[in-house]
């Protein structure tokens, strides 16, 4: 097997975030769209200020950012930790502060360029960099019809092939620690590698009381046998319908507080073990309608223990989303349902505190920001 080493690490983001490495024939320049046209910025989960991306790319400094660690900027420089402290007399690398300028002491690596005579003519990745909790979106093009796969961090993911052309989801964990991952491609035997640096997110933090904790902890089995079930549907990747060119339309359908963002921290009681939110939640009325945000197959529709009346939708290719908490179910497995079908409405069923709608969106079998794919 043929091995080529690309290094893809700490370049500016392009326009709308999005990176494209090009290498096709002058004229060549098939259908496909930039993502940094068809995809706006995230709604949240990364800053990408001007500041932001020129401190990315300084030579000499570097500012840090709300959420850094010193490992990650470490990471992003390619120094260790240790040096990176050395450099800058820190003590304790826990004690840094927003807005403290560092010495990074290199120049991150410029964007890479295709090989002219490799297999791949064009690679584009959206958002880029990634962030914790984000979904990249990888659009690939090869020379000729061949098998194509990737994988990140030693994670295999599908491609989705159609001739030269084909993507893949990428679904990047909420708490993955930020720094350098490995990524490659496999093009008709002939593997490419890269590598993605991994953006720290912006998320809120909360503890829940004992008291609200208590019905969770105090269940284990059934919240487990909850939880692997929905792993199983969530693992199940079938025929591609959704791309990474189609877009959601919101669930509900007027503008209600997000009472608890997509991958905020949490702990409960006096536990010092931290999870990660794995939706979106709106705070509405019960009674108020839920709505399809696109087409999909209903795969389960029922009262489960943990989220209450649930409706989960098969948008294809690996990606579901679900509704939790439902007063109301509409829909039955095996419906197909279109953009803007009512699937039930808001409710407090379920372990929760107060009638709200848990949005949740799931790629290859883990949760991600669903406010990424929202048409803006």
């Amino acid at each position: 097997m043929l091995v080529i080493c690309i290094i893809l690490l700490f370049v500016a983001p392009v326009s709308a975030g999005g990176l494209i490495l090009d290498a096709r024939p002058a004229g060549d320049t098939g259908p496909q769209l930039d993502a940094a046209v068809i995809s706006p910025l995230p709604a949240r989960s990364v800053d990408r200020s001007p500041s932001a991306a020129t401190s990315l790319t300084s030579s000499e400094t570097y500012t840090i950012q709300p959420g850094d660690t010193l490992a990650a900027i470490a990471a992003r420089f390619g120094m260790g930790a240790g040096e990176l402290a050395s450099l800058n007399g820190i003590t304790n690398p826990d004690r840094i502060i927003a807005g403290q300028v560092l010495k990074v002491g290199a120049t991150p690596a410029p964007a890479p360029a295709l090989s002219g005579d490799g297999p791949l003519t064009r690679v584009q990745f959206w958002p880029w960099p990634p962030a914790q909790g984000q979904t990249l979106a990888v659009w690939l093009e090869a020379r000729a019809p061949m098998t194509l796969s990737v994988t990140l961090d030693g994670r295999a993911y599908p491609v989705v092939t159609h001739g030269r052309r084909g993507w893949a989801l990428i679904p990047i964990p909420s708490l993955v620690a930020p720094g350098v991952e490995q990524f490659s491609v496999d093009a008709g035997g002939e593997r490419v590698h890269m590598q993605v640096p991994i953006a720290v997110g912006v998320f809120q933090s909360a503890n829940i009381p004992a008291e609200a904790a208590e019905p969770i902890l105090s269940h284990p089995v059934e919240v487990n046998a909850e939880t692997a079930r929905l792993g199983e549907i969530f693992g199940t990747v079938t025929p591609a319908g959704w791309t990474p060119r189609d877009r959601f339309r919101l669930p509900l359908a007027h503008d209600f507080p997000h009472t608890s963002p997509y991958g905020s921290r949490r702990t409960y009681g006096d536990s010092p073990a931290i999870t990660a939110h794995a939706g979106e939640d709106f705070g509405a009325a019960a009674g108020t309608p839920v709505f399809a945000p696109t087409a999909g197959t209903v795969v389960l529709a029922e009262r489960l223990f943990v989220r209450g009346n649930a409706v989960i939708l098969d948008h294809g290719g690996g990606v579901y989303t679900g509704y939790w908490h439902l007063s109301e179910l509409d829909v039955k497995p095996g419906e197909q349902v279109v953009p803007g079908q009512r699937l039930g409405a808001v409710g407090n069923t379920g372990l929760s505190t107060g009638a709200h709608l848990h949005w949740e969106m799931e790629v290859g079998g883990l949760p991600v920001d669903p406010l990424q794919w929202v048409a803006k």
